[in-house]
């Protein structure tokens, strides 16, 4: 059976109210004048609109219909807690808002009028640059997937995302939180973390936990699989600046590195920064900076077993130039060289959508890529689709699906089912 190893189930309640109301303008504008000539644009209205009006159930049959099969989804959770507001940031405004509702609560007000401040108060606009733009959604996904999870129990495999800053939240740190959801009998079946969304990969509570078991060493133990971004694509937090305890790639050394060694009292100060610089910019200085693989490979050689699936094997833009001999695709050659020097670590092929306008751009990376690994790399590659961010680029999942068939002929089982099968340890 089909597994796509790589997949999201976000519903509205990851966008803020403004962005929502936004979005379905934004939605109704375009269903109204018929298809929209920018790719672009209708790529990203179909993108809104499907977390708008879709349930998680509604997602897995729009792609089973797409597929053509009946298949199993591995929808990845995401917590923003700190993707737009700082942990110090929040701290602040938590105490403000204390003070503010001691004061209104010593008043005579009405308690109607008091629960409505209250209420709003506890939905703080997380924002950048003044827009509201994501809700902390965290208890909401967990919810959604739950029961996507409880209806199709032998489809659906959730991974759990949570932030390691707030450890302090959860009574017992959010160990416990990963032991609460995560496993074989639990609702998640593995763990989804990006850290470019603030926080290093040696993070204190994910590596090297002075005070209790670390995150990893349970995972490792417990042969607990866990997805992490590997693309300097993608998304990340956008503050300015922020405080990282743990390891960081410094470029001018080429290494790993201490954030307090180079960043005085770990606060790193970015150089890209909306709105003076482009979406695209910023979130790549993030990510290398905070998720480049060198900082994986620490994470591997303190821990050899852990099962890791460093996904989108460098990104689609970076594995296509890979795949044509350009040396400055450098991300996938060092999944390359993990996949080989680590028994468990995997790599999906997720969000590979056209390339140069070139239409058999999946033929290229099958034959220039794909066939020179290893057998022991080729054992661990796995097929993804990343919906539904797919839509940002104008693929649909029959498309998506059709491109992968056609380039991987025979190899194309061991991609989307045996070794998939093998890193999420299920049988089907």
């Amino acid at each position: 059976m089909l597994i796509d190893a790589h997949c999201h189930f976000f519903t509205n309640s990851l966008l803020a109210e403004r962005l929502q109301k936004d979005a379905k303008s934004i939605v109704r504008l375009s269903k109204h004048f018929g298809t929209l000539d920018s790719d672009m644009v209708h790529g990203a209205t179909e993108f809104l609109s499907t977390g708008i009006n879709n349930t998680p159930e509604d997602m897995y049959n729009f792609m089973k219909e797409g597929y053509g099969c009946d298949f199993i989804a591995v929808p990845l959770m995401l917590d923003l807690t700190y993707a737009f507001i700082s942990p110090e940031q929040e701290q602040k405004k938590d105490t403000a808002v204390k003070k503010a509702l001691g004061s209104i609560k010593s008043s005579n007000w009405s308690t109607k009028y008091i629960d409505a401040i209250e209420k709003r108060f506890d939905t703080f606009e997380r924002s950048a640059l003044g827009i509201d733009v994501f809700e902390n959604s965290y208890e909401q996904q967990i919810e959604d997937l739950t029961n996507i999870k409880s209806l199709m129990p032998t489809r659906v495999y959730p991974f759990f995302s949570i932030d390691p800053r707030r450890d302090s939240e959860f009574e017992g740190g959010i160990l416990s939180e990963i032991k609460r959801y995560v496993g074989k009998d639990k609702p998640f079946l593995g763990l989804k973390l990006y850290s470019s969304l603030g926080y290093s990969p040696t993070h204190p509570v994910l590596y090297d936990n002075s005070k209790t078991e670390s995150v990893y060493e349970y995972c490792e133990k417990n042969k607990i699989p866990i997805t992490v971004h590997s693309s300097i694509e993608g998304f990340s937090h956008f503050l300015d600046k922020n405080h990282v305890v743990g390891d960081v790639y410094y470029p001018d050394a080429g290494r790993c590195v201490p954030a307090e060694s180079i960043y005085t009292d770990g606060v790193i100060k970015y150089n890209k920064n909306i709105p003076t610089i482009n979406f695209e910019d910023v979130t790549r200085e993030r990510l290398l900076i905070l998720n480049h693989p060198v900082i994986w490979r620490k994470v591997l050689e303190k821990y050899p077993k852990l099962k890791i699936n460093m996904a989108h094997f460098g990104g689609v833009v970076q594995m296509y130039k890979h795949s044509n001999d350009d040396k400055s695709a450098f991300w996938p050659r060092y999944i390359e060289e993990m996949l080989d020097d680590f028994p468990n670590v995997y790599t999906d092929l997720s969000c590979y959508y056209e390339q140069d306008s070139n239409t058999n751009y999946m033929k290229v990376i099958f034959e220039r890529m794909y066939k020179n690994l290893s057998r022991k790399a080729k054992s661990k590659i796995m097929f993804g689709s990343d919906y539904y961010m797919l839509a940002l680029y104008n693929t649909s999942p029959e498309t998506y699906l059709k491109n992968f068939r056609d380039a991987f002929g025979k190899d194309f089982d061991k991609i989307s089912q045996d070794n998939t099968k093998k890193f999420l340890d299920i049988k089907i």
